[in-house]
């Protein structure tokens, strides 16, 4: 009993060995019908008689195998991905294999004649394990092998180990899970069927957005740039955000079955680095790009990219400035603002004013001061009536003939020179020439005298500026006309009213400068 009974354990013990001591063989071999790899420029070879070799595709997951043609030799092999391409000459026989590992496999006998410029398929069994074709129930399916994706279905000769295996189908909403275990019993191929299922019930609607049109990426491909609208299994997700310019950034987000799950991902984080501008006068203010703060005098971190800086300050001339920032460095500047010149010693002006005076009037006013040379012209229309003047023909026994009032009008052309007190005023000593001339009313009477009678004068005076803002002057104009040329008939109504041929005049006003 106890010899039968060491017989059992020791005939157990060699089941559980492993499964390469049952050593290496050959599943199957076939010709290849369509595969035109063997006779293809690029992938042919051939033999040392400058045939066309025949090719052997061994599909195995190991690699390190060597190989013996006997008489006939080998022509060449190449490890592929999952696969060796071994050339043999036409009309080989046979083939010995053997690996360090998995033993050898002596004289295998080919079972169909080997013909040069074709291509065979072996499928070799190292001894650990059955190859195995993976179906589903809905074609073209994701699989998943233990954790491992593995392609889409059907999975065709997959070799895999012995033991106990899981394989996951999804397809949109349909999902299948399927176990099974390879023994060494087990059809050389073994043939595993997934049966999938509907399960939207188990989905819900996403839209996932992220600022800055960012792109998103999800199990490691792109599938939208700013927002993702799809339909997700309930559970936990991740994805990746990404920018030029910027570190990417994994957002996850959880998936509720059945209902519009709405995600704000978070955007990728833009590489940065640093602006300090320093001002003088040191208390400015600054924005960037239209309406964001910048600090002076201090390091401000920013994104990278190219920024246009609008630096101003009250009583000083606004300044903008571009500058670029780029990674992980610092771009110093030091801006030195300008006072604004309220009283301009080279500027354009125009504007109007009052004009007081014996008959007052309402003057327009232009000039132009060139290095504080001060040339103006203006022309003032009379507002106020003189006296009434009674007129008498002295011919016709002073016989009276109508009462006439007056308006008085001028042109005038000034020079002076601006002298600057302060930032906001200033005073201009005028030397000037006018013409006044009359316009005649009648109030009584037909006959019309003195219209239009002329005085000319030579005036002194002075120009008092005060700037309450920039482009805007109110001035003070007291000056005195001295009467040079006066015509009869203006001497005369002078004389009868209160018609002044020069005299004092004053003028209030604004001026519009550029």
């Amino acid at each position: 009993m106890r010899k039968l009974a060491l017989f059992i354990v020791a005939a157990l013990f060699a089941t559980s060995l492993p499964s390469f001591a049952q050593g290496l063989n050959v599943v199957s071999f076939k010709l290849l019908e369509t595969d035109l790899t063997a006779n293809t420029r690029g992938t042919q070879k051939m033999d040392q008689n400058g045939e066309t070799a025949a090719l052997i595709k061994i599909v195995t997951p190991e690699q390190g195998f060597l190989f013996d043609g006997g008489s006939l030799g080998i022509v060449g092999t190449e490890q592929k991905p999952g696969e060796i391409w071994l050339y043999v000459p036409r009309r080989a026989q046979k083939l010995t294999i053997s690996h360090q590992t998995f033993g050898v496999l002596r004289d295998y006998y080919y079972p169909i004649s080997v013909q040069g410029g074709r291509t065979y398929e072996m499928l070799l069994d190292i001894g650990t394990g059955r190859y195995v074709t993976i179906t589903t129930s809905v074609p073209r399916s994701e699989l998943t092998i233990d954790g491992e994706f593995a392609g889409q279905s059907p999975i065709y000769n997959r070799y895999m180990n012995y033991g106990r295996h899981k394989v996951q189908a999804v397809n949109d909403r349909y999902e299948g899970i399927q176990e099974f275990v390879i023994l060494a019993n087990d059809s050389t191929n073994k043939v595993v069927s997934v049966d999938m299922r509907d399960m939207s019930d188990h989905f819900g609607d996403v839209l996932l957005t992220v600022d800055n049109n960012a792109e998103i990426y999800f199990n490691g491909r792109m599938v939208g740039t700013g927002s993702w609208k799809t339909q997700l299994r309930e559970g936990v997700y991740e994805v990746e955000t990404r920018a030029p310019d910027c570190d990417p950034v994994k957002s996850s987000f959880t998936v509720v079955a059945q209902i519009n799950n709405e995600i704000k991902a978070t955007p990728p984080t833009p590489h940065t680095g640093y602006l300090s501008v320093y001002t003088r006068p040191a208390t400015a203010t600054a924005v960037y790009n239209g309406s964001h703060a910048l600090t002076l005098q201090e390091s401000n971190i920013l994104p990278i990219g190219t920024y246009q800086v609008e630096i101003s300050r009250k009583g000083y001339l606004t300044e903008t400035h571009e500058y670029t920032v780029t990674r992980n460095e610092t771009t110093t500047d030091t801006v030195t603002l300008k006072r604004i010149k309220y009283v301009k010693p080279n500027t354009f002006y125009f504007g109007g004013a009052y004009t007081l005076r014996t008959l007052a009037g309402a003057s327009g006013i232009v000039g132009a001061v060139i290095y504080n040379n001060d040339l103006q012209l203006s022309y003032t229309l009379g507002l106020t009536k003189s006296q009434t003047a009674y007129w008498y023909n002295s011919n016709e026994g002073a016989r009276y003939q109508s009462g006439v009032s007056y308006k008085m009008s001028s042109m005038a052309a000034k020079y002076g020179y601006q002298i600057n007190l302060m930032n906001k005023f200033a005073i201009t000593p005028q030397l000037g020439f006018s013409i006044d001339k009359l316009s005649a009313t009648i109030e009584d009477g037909s006959v019309t005298y003195g219209d239009k009678a002329t005085c000319t004068c030579i005036t002194i005076g002075v120009k008092l500026l005060l700037v309450p803002f920039q482009h805007c002057y109110l001035f003070a104009a007291p000056e005195l006309g001295i009467a040079n040329k006066k015509g009869g008939d203006f001497e005369r109504i002078a004389e009868a009213t209160n018609v002044s041929a020069g005299g004092f005049t004053a003028n209030f006003g604004v001026l519009i400068n550029f």
